[in-house]
């Protein structure tokens, strides 16, 4: 039988206690050990596969050369917009699959609803944050906002905390952050301004915060052994492998009601230039989240 080919991006790109390069072959290790866990859940042969950026990843995945990944939302559903992959699964987190990107500003502030943004001082987490800058730039769009009237400036400050500062500061008007809400909904678990009371100005979510997908070319029998695999939480050894590498505590069938909000903003994306590399937490730290 033909193993499945299970990867994902494991170039580093930030900076753990592991340091940099050297989390890389803590990933790889842990890649392995879950394809042993799919195969020993599933009956089904496994290889682990690991890329250097997302475009190689999908070219792989489009070519019948990988058959599963985990990638972040945005590369995700690009590729099943562009009929590459299939999302079958998504890691959950405390109860929760999913996050929101907010737009914020201090409490107080003239800024309150999205048409107040005319002339203000916005910041950044980067170009490339998905939560910091992408979806909430998206959801403006979408409901008519001129990004180019909205902002008199923007900045960009390199990491949710920076950005955070600057509002609270006063050295912007608004930024954009994270927002997870807890199992019910209506708390906040965690959001990028820690205790901080702040006043939303606009959200945009649910969004996964990360999915595994299948490559179109999976038999569908093998799709369905591995989704049922992942979900039904009846295997240990396969629930100990992802909440090494992918720090879930389990995984939620990947239904279109968990990816319809982001599905209904790929047109209004501007992540066309996007190098897409990797998203990945570094080991034994779950202060990022794979959205961003």
């Amino acid at each position: 039988m033909t193993p499945l080919k299970v990867g994902t991006v494991l170039a580093p790109t930030r900076t753990s206690a592991d340091g940099g390069e050297g989390a890389v072959p803590i990933l790889r290790a842990r890649l392995a050990r879950f394809c042993s866990a799919i195969t020993e859940a599933c009956a089904l042969p496994t290889e682990p596969r690991d890329f250097d950026d997302y475009p190689s990843l999908l070219d792989a995945m489009a070519s019948g050369d990988l058959d599963l990944a985990w990638l972040p939302p945005i590369v995700a559903m690009r590729a099943a917009a562009a009929g590459r992959a299939l999302p079958i699964a998504l890691p959950v987190r405390r109860g929760v699959s999913s996050f929101h990107s907010a737009l914020f500003t201090v409490v107080g502030s003239p800024v309150q609803r999205p048409p107040d943004l005319n002339g203000a001082k916005v910041a950044w987490v980067d170009r490339q944050s998905a939560s910091g800058y992408l979806l909430i730039r998206a959801a403006l769009r979408a409901q008519g906002v001129l990004l180019d009237q909205a902002f008199s400036e923007e900045h960009f400050f390199g990491s949710h905390e920076a950005v955070v500062r600057a509002v609270l500061a006063g050295t912007a008007d608004v930024g954009a952050t994270f927002l997870h809400h807890d199992a019910t909904g209506s708390g906040v678990w965690r959001a990028g301004w820690g205790d901080a009371s702040v006043h939303i100005v606009a959200r945009v979510g649910p969004i996964p915060s990360d999915v595994i997908a299948a490559g179109i070319h999976v038999p569908v029998s093998e799709l369905r052994t591995v989704q049922r695999a992942l979900t039904d939480g009846a295997h240990a050894e396969l629930v100990a492998a992802g909440a090494a590498l992918l720090e879930a505590d389990g995984f939620v069938v990947a239904a279109s009601d968990h990816l319809k909000t982001l599905e209904d903003l790929l047109d209004f994306l501007e992540d066309a230039a996007r190098p897409w590399q990797s998203m990945l937490p570094p080991p034994n730290a779950r202060q990022f989240e794979r959205g961003d």
